[in-house]
């Protein structure tokens, strides 16, 4: 079998091409081909299938396109599929030599084997056939998701890289002449590579066209300033000078080897197990292939992540590029117990080691930096600065001499070194952890117990570190099972302490860092204290905001503390004003919070509270022109709330803060009564922003928390707005009888309070249910009650939404003229007070008239006008509604593919809103729609589906949508 990704994606079987079906599973084949005999999960598969939100059928779909594919993907010999069932996912099977990736990744190695050996012939054969498995861009032809197009880029900088290295091969063979074109082509389509206009000006000046030459480099020089803004590198500046000075070293002629000198033998010895670092490797060498001066290759990330290992293993690997051998030192950056060495201190190691003696070697910084770099100097010498602290530790330790090469690695990013190419090294992948710990413990023990493999490497945050540790422990305990070890850390309290065997620990190179900043000045002191509070807070998103609140400081001043934990490694950053904190960072983060007295803690709680709270009051005002459940919002606000003034802000601040809002609750709900009923209000003010943007399982856990806390403390009114929220998550998905026990229970208190406005909203939502269950006398009694008590109070958002919402009953009730009459008003006192959650309402509502008095092209310019509105205000239940009718009115107008979208995006958006009964509608309406289509089969699929999730909702039977799509 033969896999071909360079290029449109072809699978051959025997040399005849193999149908692969439908784009999307064509799209799965590539995917799975990209890490090929690796079990990928489908939740990742289905990322790279489908947008967000994904329909409702995607998990289906993705069964079906894997089923296409294993019949495809038959062996002719055995008739097995290359395609398997792994754990969670799949995995399709590759065999040595199958894949043409694969091949070009081998025969460009090969090339650069030969050519370092000096065998230029076979060099320049291998790259050649390397350049040759290119049919075009890989996988042309398919929508590519973000993440593989990313790869994919990745992939032509290496055939670049190989374009070039072959180029110079050809040079070095003294083919020339036939190199300009070719290299002229390069440089037109790359003209930032200074690599190619080098060897185009080598090329022209061997042929003897010197102004040729001279006018590549000007050309150069004008694309990278025009582009980049920046001057040729110092390389290609040289070359340019040899040129103007007819140097002898451009002839092609050989160079003398220089004088024999000591090699250095630094290096410690490679680790034995070395996984999932590839890429790195791969990038640092094309970085030390298109640097003429000396590279700087500076590998950065958090302790434990295996930066040492990797640094040593390619030095190793690039033993034949550095021919004076290797430097190696460990700064002590951050070790736990010595100090970091003083760069004189390396030098005069490093100077003996060269060759100096000892009682030459000076004890000067600045004599001993002359001295070490006039060693350097054409030696060809790797130098490994490992662990180091800062730039300033590091930088006269650098060698000045183009055949010398530096790999640095320090946990913050030395963003200042010279010539620096910086490269972040992060935690494994999963699949890669079980590999680690397999390597480290043994294949069969693994193998033994794969899902408890898979839950150690998830308790160890995938860290290499960490997994090690655990590798090293279940060696020492051969009778263990791996669950056993599993258990052993499931406690957080206690899994920092069970990280720990022999030499090798976690705990310390954190606490090193943290010990640094709570010793250190006023500004170290405050990021000390950030990261205990957001131990404390257990803050699933670490964001400005919440961070701010936390402190009491502005957001601009917890940011400059979040940039310093994050330089310290002691965050990441994620996006602008959001970071994450490593699980077992975080573990240790919450150890410190002990630290902070229990009265500051609460006080930093209620800060967070007080802070989402009002950013939810905000959010609730944007939609409904001001008014807000929780009421009206303080004028003065302290420094350190910043809530959301816009409707795109809005929709930002709750999608960095929903999970925060969640977290903030739990932990409050069970403090003081104080800091609990501020809980309550957060609960109160929150759950519809949540539930209307999609944050559904948020906003049941929210709510249901809510409940019980309210209930508990005594809190009437919270408890009124628990339980009505809890019926509005429920309408639709539970039982209708338990809904409506829930609003008569909220009416019963509400009248005990005497609270006339909230009365009267839960009269409209009683009205709404009876509707929905199909009771049009009772839902015009609540709806009649409610509009009159909206009329008393006089609030004309109030007035508004109940005219809206009673207008579907009071059509259902024969009262047409009326029902249009009252979403007219309805709708000129949103518009008249811009109202936005109201306008896409009520243009919902009235598309929905439209459709049900047999108005369809109407109804449908009317529901367009709503889509907008809701896109808008962000209001899923309606938009959900308005997708539905406008599908209706397709469907009446003979518009079945616009239909068919409308309904499945409708779908999408009812599983987000959690509303099984819209959900139920969406795919009768699919159905019917396929069966107008004269897809028989698909409409008989999707009715079933329908009828199944209809008779699990007995009760609930909306007129419009009997009218539209039939009895359910």
């Amino acid at each position: 079998m033969r896999f071909q990704l360079l290029g449109p994606l072809e699978v051959r079987i025997d040399g005849r091409p193999v149908p692969l079906g439908t784009v999307k599973q064509r799209l799965l084949c590539a995917t799975l081909l990209l890490d090929p005999n690796e079990v990928l999960h489908t939740g990742h598969l289905a990322e790279m299938l489908w947008d967000e939100p994904r329909p409702a059928s995607a998990a289906a779909n993705l069964r079906t396109y894997a089923h296409g594919l294993r019949q495809a993907l038959r062996d002719r010999s055995d008739g097995a599929s290359r395609l398997h069932t792994g754990t969670g996912g799949y995995l399709l099977e590759v065999r040595p030599g199958e894949r043409d990736l694969d091949e070009f990744e081998e025969a460009a190695q090969h090339g650069r084997d030969a050519r370092a050996r000096g065998e230029l012939r076979q060099a320049e054969a291998s790259l050649a056939h390397a350049l040759t498995l290119w049919r075009d861009s890989p996988l042309a032809g398919l929508p590519l998701p973000h993440t593989v197009a990313v790869r994919l880029t990745r992939l032509h900088e290496q055939r670049l890289m190989v374009e070039e290295e072959h180029v110079q091969a050809k040079l070095d063979l003294g083919a020339s002449a036939e190199l300009v074109g070719r290299l002229r082509e390069h440089v037109d389509d790359h003209p930032l590579r200074q690599r190619g206009w080098g060897q185009l000006m080598t090329a022209l000046y061997r042929t003897g066209d010197i102004a040729g030459a001279v006018d590549a480099y000007l050309r150069a020089r004008r694309a990278l300033a025009d582009q980049l803004g920046i001057d040729p590198s110092p390389w290609l500046e040289a070359l340019y000078r040899d040129i103007l000075d007819h140097s002898p070293d451009l002839t092609g002629e050989p160079q003398r080897s220089p004088p024999a000198r000591i090699v250095v033998r630094g290096l410690p010895p490679a680790v034995d197990i070395l996984v999932g670092r590839q890429a790195e490797m791969d990038t640092v060498r094309g970085w030390l292939d298109e640097s003429a001066t000396c590279p700087v290759v500076a590998l950065h990330g958090p302790g434990g992540a295996g930066k040492s290992a990797l640094a040593v293993r390619l030095a190793h690997h690039l033993a034949d590029r550095y021919p004076g051998g290797a430097l190696y030192v460990d700064l002590q950056g951050s070790d736990v117990d010595l100090p970091p060495l003083r760069p004189i201190d390396v030098l005069g190691r490093f100077l003996r080691a060269l060759g100096v003696p000892g009682n030459a070697v000076p004890g000067d910084v600045g004599e001993a930096t002359v001295a070490y770099r006039s060693e350097l100097t054409g030696r060809g010498v790797l130098v490994v600065l490992d662990n180091a602290r800062d730039a300033a530790q590091v930088r006269s330790l650098l060698p000045a001499d183009a055949s010398c090469g530096v790999m640095v690695t320090s946990r913050r990013m030395l963003a200042t070194l010279p010539n620096g190419r910086h490269l972040a090294v992060g935690l494994l992948s999963r699949a890669e952890a079980v590999e680690l710990l397999a390597g480290e413990c043994g294949t069969d023990r693994v193998a033994a117990e794969p899902d408890a493999a898979v839950r150690l490497v998830d308790l160890c945050g995938l860290l290499p570190l960490a997994i090690r540790i655990v590798g090293a422990r279940l060696v020492s305990r051969p009778g263990w099972p791996i669950a056993r070890l599993v258990e052993r850390l499931a406690d957080p309290g206690l899994r920092l302490n069970e990280l720990e065997f022999d030499d090798l620990s976690v705990r310390p190179s954190i606490a090193l860092t943290y010990a640094a900043l709570r010793d250190g000045g006023p500004g170290e002191q405050l990021c000390a204290r950030a990261f205990r509070l957001i131990g404390d807070s257990r803050l699933p998103a670490v964001t400005t905001r919440a961070v701010a609140a936390l402190l009491g400081e502005s957001p601009a001043r917890a940011e400059t503390v979040l940039e310093r934990l994050a330089d310290e490694r002691l965050a990441e950053p994620r996006e602008p004003g959001v970071y994450g904190i490593h699980d077992l960072v975080r573990l240790y983060a919450v150890e410190r919070a002990e630290d902070e007295t229990p009265g500051d803690r609460e006080a930093a709680l209620r800060r967070l509270l007080e802070a989402y709270v009002q950013g939810a009051r905000e959010l609730e005002r944007m939609a409904n022109a001001g008014w807000s459940p929780t009421g009206a919002s303080g004028q003065d606000r302290p420094a350190w709330q910043e809530p959301p003034q816009t409707p795109a802000k809005a929709v930002r601040w709750l999608a960095e803060e929903h999970l925060n809002i969640l977290a903030a609750f739990r932990q409050a709900s069970t403090a003081s009564t104080g800091t609990a009923k501020l809980a309550a209000e957060l609960a109160w003010g929150s759950v519809a922003s949540l539930r209307r943007h999609g944050y559904l399982q948020e906003a049941l856990t929210l709510v249901d928390g809510a409940a019980a806390t309210t209930e508990r403390l005594g809190l009437t009114l919270e408890h009124c707005a628990a339980l009505f929220y809890r019926a509005a998550f429920n309408k639709g998905t539970a039982d209708p009888s338990v809904v409506e026990a829930d609003l008569q229970r909220c009416l019963e208190l509400l009248q005990s309070l005497g609270d006339r406005d909230r009365i009267a909203t839960c009269l409209e939502a009683l009205g709404n249910l009876r509707h929905r269950m199909g009771d049009v006398s009772r839902a015009l009694v609540y709806h009649d009650e409610a509009l009159a008590l909206r009329r008393e109070s006089g609030r004309l958002l109030m007035i508004g939404a109940t005219l809206s919402n009673s207008a579907q009953v009071r059509l259902s009730a024969g009262a047409g003229e009326q029902a249009f009459a009252d979403v007219e008003e309805a709708l000129r006192i949103a518009r008249d007070i811009d109202a936005v959650g109201l306008i896409g309402a009520a243009l919902t509502m009235r598309g929905q008239l439209l459709c049900r008095t047999d108005r369809w092209s109407e109804a449908r310019e009317c529901l367009d006008e709503a889509l907008v509105a809701t896109d808008r205000s962000g209001d899923l239940p309606s938009r959900c509604e308005a997708l539905l009718s406008r599908a209706a009115a397709h469907l009446r107008l003979g518009r079945h593919a616009a239909a068919a979208h409308d309904a499945d995006e409708a779908g999408s958006a009812a599983v987000r809103i959690g509303d099984r009964y819209l959900l139920a509608v969406a795919r009768q309406a699919l159905g019917r729609i396929a069966g107008a289509a004269g897809d028989a089969g698909a409409a008989a699929k999707l009715d079933s589906d329908a009828r199944v999730l209809f008779r699990s909702l007995p009760g609930y039977r909306e007129p419009q949508y009997v009218e539209y799509f039939g009895q359910h």
